[in-house]
């Protein structure tokens, strides 16, 4: 019973959550918090590349550093970044939610985590 009452409390939170009127829209990714570094020399590329690009970022690091044994990344005005998952989330770990909101806003299912430990889990 208390089982049931729970499930029921979920299904009306939801559903108030969802359907309220309150003149908001939806969050999209660049609305849901610090997404990037205050430095903009942290990152390897602009915000708009990144957006538009990073899944083929990733593949291409996966692919350099595992098949090939380059891990170093040098942008074009010469800085040098690691070919890792950590270098990203160095800044995007501020929000450990940050992937799975932009994923989930864009419909969209990564393996990434697979692999990798989600920054929802933890490594403990």
């Amino acid at each position: 019973m208390i089982m049931i009452s729970g499930i029921v409390a979920l299904v009306l939170l939801i559903a108030i959550t969802l359907f309220r009127d309150d003149g908001s829209t939806q969050t999209g990714p660049s609305e849901l918090g610090p997404a990037a570094p205050v430095d903009s020399s942290m990152c390897i590329a602009s915000k708009e590349y990144m957006q538009a690009h990073h899944m083929q970022v990733l593949d291409k690091w996966r692919h350099d550093s595992v098949r090939e044994g380059n891990r170093t990344h040098v942008t074009p005005d010469g800085r040098h970044f690691d070919k890792s998952l950590q270098t990203c989330l160095g800044c995007h770990a501020n929000n450990r939610f940050f992937c799975f909101m932009c994923h989930q806003y864009a419909n969209v299912k990564p393996t990434c985590w697979n692999c990798h430990l989600s920054p929802m889990e933890s490594s403990k």
